[in-house]
């Protein structure tokens, strides 16, 4: 009983901070969301940790088997009737996924890992559902970037988002995903060197990955899974 109604406290909370707009807000830019959709690519059985209403699945479901789980009741029902996929309503931080071991060829988890309080349960989770050599494709706000460290050492604070319960460094987040998945690749993407909108510098993919790292809004990760247990 007192899974069940922690579940509901959770779902509650997300279906009421979701519904102020962000049934349809997609984080980062345009390269953000055409890596997402280079990296899943065609042809691929998916299960989508964190699937909202559909606001990333819209650009790569086409030509793939999609299916998703949230704890946003909401949200689920919005990702059946916008995109006619099915949708499972699962707390990934205290269940397990309703799915048998080496079902999917990716699983996309993205911008999730911010948001639990057991994101190593999540990701052996993932790992069991993949198939052997299945990939995670996912992502987490760059906490630590210059913006934000600038913010912490002028006594404000950077994050204002009341549902992200941990924060994440590339190499906070590389440590984190070792624990269930090898091959590991890191993406920092978005954001600005300089300004913002369309005015600013903006992050080149090209750049050092130190410097992408330092600026980039947010870290898209790959990873392969080693079927832990």
């Amino acid at each position: 009983m007192k899974q069940n109604q922690s579940k509901t406290q959770v779902s509650e909370f997300y279906e009421e901070f979701q519904s102020h707009g962000k049934y349809d807000y997609l984080y980062g830019d345009e390269d953000r969301k055409e890596l997402y959709v280079d990296l899943i690519g065609k042809g691929h059985r998916i299960l989508e940790v964190g699937c909202r209403a559909g606001n990333l699945t819209q650009y790569f479901h086409e030509g793939n088997e999609v299916v998703g789980i949230d704890v946003d009741r909401n949200a689920l029902k919005e990702f059946t009737k916008r995109l006619g996929l099915t949708g499972h309503w699962v707390d990934a931080d205290s269940e397990d996924f309703p799915f048998d071991d080496a079902q999917f060829d990716v699983v996309v988890f993205s911008e999730v890992m911010e948001h639990l309080r057991f994101p190593k349960k999540a990701l052996k989770e993932i790992a069991r559902v993949l198939k052997p050599d299945g990939r995670l494709i996912g992502s987490v706000p760059n906490a630590f970037r210059l913006r934000n460290r600038l913010k912490f050492l002028l006594g404000k604070p950077y994050e204002v988002d009341a549902s992200h319960l941990r924060s994440y460094s590339h190499t906070l987040l590389h440590k984190e995903l070792s624990s269930c998945f090898e091959q590991i690749d890191i993406h920092p993407i978005s954001g600005h060197l300089l300004g913002g909108g369309s005015t600013g510098i903006p992050v080149y993919t090209w750049l050092p990955f130190r410097i992408r790292a330092l600026f980039a809004l947010d870290l898209v990760f790959v990873g392969v899974g080693k079927n832990v247990k």
